[in-house]
C-alpha cells in the first residue's frame, strides 16, 4: 500500500492506476481511482462492502490530498495504457480491474483479521510493499552517503524480505538489483519500480506483463 497499513487497514480505501496514452476520454486526467468500503459489520459471516464507480482526477498530488484529508488507504495499481480507438472506457476499466481482484481480496482479508483479534499473516503484497520500501530507504542513505554498516544493515533486511517473498512465490530473486543498490546510477532508482511492477504481474499471475518488464529489466541492468 502506497499510505496505510496493511497490518491495520482502516476499511476505507482508494486503488488508483496512472493512465498511459492520449485517448480522449482523460479529459487532461491522467489517474482513474475507485474508492471501496468495507464495513465491520457482518452478516451471517458475509462482508459487506461498497464499490464506488471510478473517477478521472488531475494527478497524483490532487489524489494524495485526497487521501491524506480523508485519511484513507491508498493502494497503488500500475500503469494502465489506454488506446486511442476506446470508445467505451468503463467496459474497458473493467477488464482492467479484474486483475487486480487479488489485491483488492488481500486487503478485505486483512480487515475481516484485524477486527477478529487474530494476529495478521504477512501477505505477498506486503512483502512486495517492504522490498520496495527498504530498497528506496537504501537508495536515499546512498544519496546522503550514510555508512557502510547502516547501508549493510539494510541490505541484510531486504534479503530476509527476499527470502520470504522466495517461499510464496518459489524461483523468484532480486541478487542482481541488491548488488547495484549503492551504485549512484539513477537507472537504479528505475529498475527499483520496474521490479516493483514486476512482483505485482506474477503475484496477478499477469505473466505476459511480467515477461515484458523482465526484458525492459535486463536491458536497463545492462546500462547500468
Amino acid at each position: 500500500m502506497e499510505r496505510g497499513n496493511l497490518h491495520r487497514p482502516t476499511g476505507n480505501a482508494i486503488i488508483y492506476w496512472h493512465l498511459r496514452g492520449n485517448n480522449r476520454l482523460f479529459k487532461g486526467a491522467r489517474i482513474i481511482a475507485s474508492n471501496f468500503v468495507i464495513s465491520p459489520l457482518q452478516v451471517k459471516d458475509e462482508t459487506l462492502m461498497v464499490n464506488f464507480p471510478p473517477v478521472l482526477i488531475r494527478d497524483h498530488e490532487e489524489l494524495m490530498g485526497i487521501a491524506e484529508r480523508n485519511d484513507l488507504d491508498l493502494i497503488r495499481g500500475e500503469d494502465i495504457l489506454v488506446p486511442e480507438d476506446i470508445e467505451d472506457f468503463t467496459e474497458f476499466y473493467k477488464q482492467q480491474i479484474e486483475k487486480y481482484k487479488g489485491i483488492i481480496q488481500e486487503y478485505v482479508s486483512a480487515f475481516k483479521e484485524k477486527n477478529s483479534g487474530s494476529e495478521v499473516s504477512t501477505t505477498i503484497p506486503q512483502l512486495i510493499a517492504r522490498a520496495t520500501e527498504i530498497m528506496e530507504k537504501i537508495r536515499t542513505m546512498v544519496r546522503y552517503r550514510e555508512k557502510g554498516k547502516l547501508i549493510q544493515e539494510k541490505i541484510d533486511q531486504l534479503r530476509d524480505t527476499q527470502g520470504k517473498l522466495a517461499g510464496e512465490m518459489p524461483g523468484l530473486t532480486f541478487d542482481r538489483l541488491i548488488r547495484l543498490l549503492d551504485r549512484p546510477s539513477p537507472e537504479v532508482d528505475e529498475l527499483i519500480g520496474l521490479y516493483h511492477q514486476k512482483l505485482l504481474a506474477i503475484f496477478l499471475e499477469d505473466y505476459e506483463r511480467a515477461d515484458r518488464l523482465q526484458r525492459v529489466i535486463q536491458e536497463r541492468e545492462r546500462q547500468v
